[in-house]
């Protein structure tokens, strides 16, 4: 998840923005808007970002990096692996 400054924003485009843009599409994607935001600060509370590396290390992957993307609103992971 962003943060700094974009957080906030963020937060305001998961809450308000997603599901409002779904209401307009229609056809159930205002649940789905509803559901990302929450979904996405779940997964990155249960799998924060050394958690998730440490687990691609005992999956058997070496050299694992990861590499946030420009606002922080995405992380690129990768690794070799070994086995």
């Amino acid at each position: 998840m962003p943060s700094g400054v974009w957080r906030p924003l963020w937060e305001l485009w998961t809450r308000v923005g997603l599901p409002g843009a779904g209401r307009v599409i229609g056809d159930g994607w205002h649940e789905v808007g509803a559901f990302l935001g929450p979904s996405i600060k779940g997964h990155y509370r249960e799998w924060p970002l050394p958690r998730l590396l440490q687990a691609w290390r005992e999956a058997g992957i070496e050299d694992v990096q990861a590499k946030r993307l420009s606002l922080g609103g995405g992380v690129v992971t990768w690794g070799r692996r070994t086995r």
